[in-house]
């Protein structure tokens, strides 16, 4: 679909999504007709600077729109909805949810553009997320949506989810070339008194039809999106099939939570020896405000809703988090560096569509695909800032 033609597809989808639900907030006449339509946006604005080494490339101020989301969510009868959701930061427009779900009896099945199970740091939204960007091991490994067919089951403490996908819609030009891809995911979410835990393991695998013509780097940038270079990265590689695979762990408890994941990224080459990247991450987080705390269930981290909002007795929800991420490009004779991540950001959540964001982290790379004075291994420093709103 040309840009232009998007564009105005989206924008019109989205306009009469706003104007439907601002007519008629819901329009569910009867039981038996539970229509209902509800518009949705995010704005995302960042801010960061990189320091490092005299003559690093990469570093100094940035700043971005780094999401300007609008779509609409349709309940339809049945246990039918559907999403449509299109990304207006950059250019070309492109889209990001476009799909139609069922669910029912804690069974649930969904046809489309969608995220395919992936870690629990990328299945939390990134409006809740503790850092502007996700874990490195997110980005590097390639998780990102897919289109496709996914099916899962929820009972209790427990859920399943499993699926097959190729590439984004857009890309779906020549059904030859186009990736096929599996992914399954299983959550057990127990409580231990007043403790919501979370475990979880996943296993993705994938088919790269264009290996031949597509080589395949993976990199990761230093925590900010608008910074303009990744100092870890492989060369290209020529990848036909993909593994990745791993475990996921948090706990939530009054205003604390911590969270920890670690996955591993096999690559199989054609002529040459395979490599198996990882990467792995812990963190942890309280909230300085009383009665707040941070949403675990249904597989993910939920939205923050202040206790006390701001203008409502209160100031919000202030939240602390530390980080520790990890990431290791270096496997089978390929040289991809290392970075070891101390991080910390402080979060206020003034109302529940609003958030505003601080953070610092200290980056020490081994070596680097970037060289500073010839020297591979060395450190930056990154501070980054940003201002959401969201509906």
């Amino acid at each position: 679909m040309e840009q232009c033609g998007m564009r105005q597809f989206l924008f019109a989808v989205s306009a009469a999504g706003l104007a439907t639900a601002s007519a008629t907030p819901a329009f569910a006449a009867t039981e038996a007709e539970e229509w209902e339509v509800k518009p949705r946006w995010r704005l995302q604005y960042d801010w960061a600077d990189v320091s490092g080494p005299t003559g690093l490339a990469g570093t100094g101020p940035s700043e971005e729109i780094r999401r300007a989301q609008l779509g609409v969510d349709i309940k339809m009868p049945g246990g039918f909805s559907a999403r449509l959701e299109g990304e207006f930061a950059g250019d070309p427009i492109e889209l990001v949810d476009a799909f139609v779900a069922w669910n029912g009896g804690g069974y649930n099945v969904t046809a489309g553009q969608q995220k395919f199970f992936s870690p629990l740091d990328d299945m939390t939204s990134d409006l809740n997320t503790s850092f502007t960007e996700r874990a490195a091991l997110v980005s590097a490994f390639g998780f990102s949506r897919r289109t496709g067919l996914s099916a899962g089951y929820a009972k209790g403490d427990f859920q399943v989810n499993a699926g097959v996908g190729t590439d984004l819609l857009i890309a779906l030009d020549d059904v030859h070339d186009n990736s096929l891809s599996a992914h399954v995911r299983a959550v057990w979410m127990p409580r231990m008194g007043a403790t919501k835990l979370h475990f979880g393991a996943a296993w993705h695998g994938k088919e790269r039809r264009d290996a031949a013509a597509s080589a395949m780097r993976y990199s990761q940038r230093p925590l900010v999106h608008s910074a303009a270079m990744r100092y870890i990265a492989t060369p290209g590689l020529l990848v036909e099939r993909e593994q990745t695979y791993g475990v996921e762990a948090a706990a939530v408890n009054g205003p604390f939570h911590v969270a920890s994941e670690a996955y591993w990224h096999h690559a199989s080459r054609p002529g040459a020896a395979d490599p198996t990247f990882f990467g792995a991450y812990a963190e942890a987080g309280v909230f300085l405000t009383g009665g707040d705390s941070r949403p675990l269930k249904g597989g993910q981290f939920g939205a923050i809703k202040p206790k006390k909002a701001l203008g409502e007795g209160g100031i919000g929800a202030v939240q602390l988090n530390a980080r520790y991420d990890y990431l290791d490009l270096d496997s089978a004779g390929v040289t991809g560096g290392q970075q070891r991540g101390y991080m910390a950001s402080l979060i206020w959540t003034p109302t529940d569509w609003m958030r505003v964001m601080a953070q610092y982290a200290r980056l020490n790379y081994r070596g680097a695909a970037i060289a500073v004075a010839g020297q591979r291994d060395y450190g930056v420093d990154v501070v980054g800032a940003r201002v959401q709103f969201t509906y």
